[in-house]
């Protein structure tokens, strides 16, 4: 993916959802501790590609406000309109669609977007020149029927496919659809749409069954699942001189570097314990004992997968992740990010779902006096489907 591009992404979030059968607006409805919006926005937020998010609101929306991202810089709250297409057009109208490449329209109410689906649908627009858009979708898996004078017909449902969103297009091709669609006074259901009509080519991809969108209240998860389990891993290494560090499988330059049978990596190593610990399973000194030649500078990136491939078995999965290093130097915090983003391409979770912290023991103890490192995790899972 290019440095160069720019990105900005729209949410509109302007409807007020006859089909939920609520009088709440649905998407400032609780998933966890967050509503459905900030869930989404959040995401967005997340992600260095993304410049600035437009949410297109009702303007007697009051509840924006009490939402955890209102004062974010990077946030533009716009007024929604009469349809779906003047709602995105009030938001497109603040951007500078003659500076900013792609433009990012995703559904206030789909709140389960992954990192991997987006990046998938960013570069399925990128590599092809010759395409304006991007949409995804998915078949049909229930039978269905056409309502035809008073019946109902049966028809093939392989030849239909549900759109889902995030839609992706070059910027100045969606700002002219949508001004000619306005123009000539007619609606569509989704951005594609539009860029269709105005004789621009998009291009249909392969979508995301789990990118759901909540349209009924019954859509909405009840509850966590009662089979979320927890685990704490701790790990403590002295220090000698060296030439660096790892943590997390990022690279740590300084003047120090961590005496381990292994590589030393350990950020990995209580991750890999509370993982096991959660599921169940044994130490990571069981899987791999130091008194093994073969595990003699082994990659800690090799115990993190048989941690994860042990879970898979149990038919377990990681659902968020939190850290603690306590040590005077290096300093961690410049590396936080880096060593967020790797672990959430290991774990196939989102940052977001991921916390570090260092701190120190204020010249306390031995790794106060610089002569060690620890770092404390605590993990948990959920079953999968």
């Amino acid at each position: 993916m290019s440095q160069k591009n720019i990105i900005e992404a729209i949410i509109p979030a302007a409807g007020i959802g006859k089909r939920f059968g609520s009088s709440d607006l649905k998407q400032y409805n609780l998933i966890g501790h967050e509503t459905v919006l900030e869930k989404i926005v959040n995401f967005f937020l997340s992600m260095s590609e993304i410049q600035k998010v437009y949410i297109s609101i009702d303007p007697k929306d009051n509840q924006i406000n009490s939402q955890s991202f209102i004062n974010n810089s990077k946030v533009i709250i716009t007024p929604g309109g009469p349809t779906r297409s003047h709602s995105v057009n009030n938001a497109l109208s603040k951007i500078n669609v003659k500076e900013v490449d792609f433009i990012v329209i995703h559904d206030a109410v789909r709140p389960w977007l992954k990192v991997d689906h987006f990046n998938f649908l960013l570069n399925e627009l990128i590599k092809d020149s010759e395409v304006h858009g991007i949409y995804p979708l998915i078949s049909i898996a229930d039978s269905i029927r056409r309502r035809s004078k008073g019946q109902f017909v049966s028809v093939d449902r392989d030849e239909f496919f549900l759109v889902q969103t995030p839609q992706i297009f070059h910027s100045l091709a969606l700002f002219e659809s949508l001004n000619l669609l306005i123009n000539l006074n007619e609606s569509i259901t989704d951005e594609a749409q539009a860029l269709e009509k105005a004789g621009f080519i998009v291009k249909a991809v392969t979508g995301d069954r789990e990118n759901s969108k909540i349209t009924f209240n019954s859509d909405l998860p009840k509850t966590f699942s009662s089979d979320i389990r927890f685990g704490r891993g701790i790990d403590f290494h002295r220090f000698k001189s060296g030439n660096g560090i790892v943590l997390g499988s990022i690279p740590i330059d300084c003047n120090l570097s961590i005496v381990s049978h292994s590589d030393g990596d350990i950020l990995l190593h209580a991750l890999a314990d509370a993982l096991l610990g959660a599921g169940g399973f044994n130490d990571i000194g069981y899987y791999f004992p130091d008194t093994d030649s073969l595990n003699k500078n082994i990659n800690s990136l090799r115990i993190l997968e048989k941690s994860l491939a042990l879970l898979l078995e149990r038919k377990l999965k990681p659902l968020n992740v939190d850290f603690v290093i306590v040590c005077e130097e290096p300093k961690i915090l410049p590396f936080v990010d880096a060593i967020k983003t790797a672990l959430a391409s290991f774990l196939k979770i989102h940052e977001s779902e991921i916390g570090i912290k260092a701190t120190t023991t204020e010249r306390m103890g031995t790794i106060g006096r610089g002569n060690g490192i620890a770092v404390y995790a605590i993990a948990a899972l959920e079953k999968m489907d």
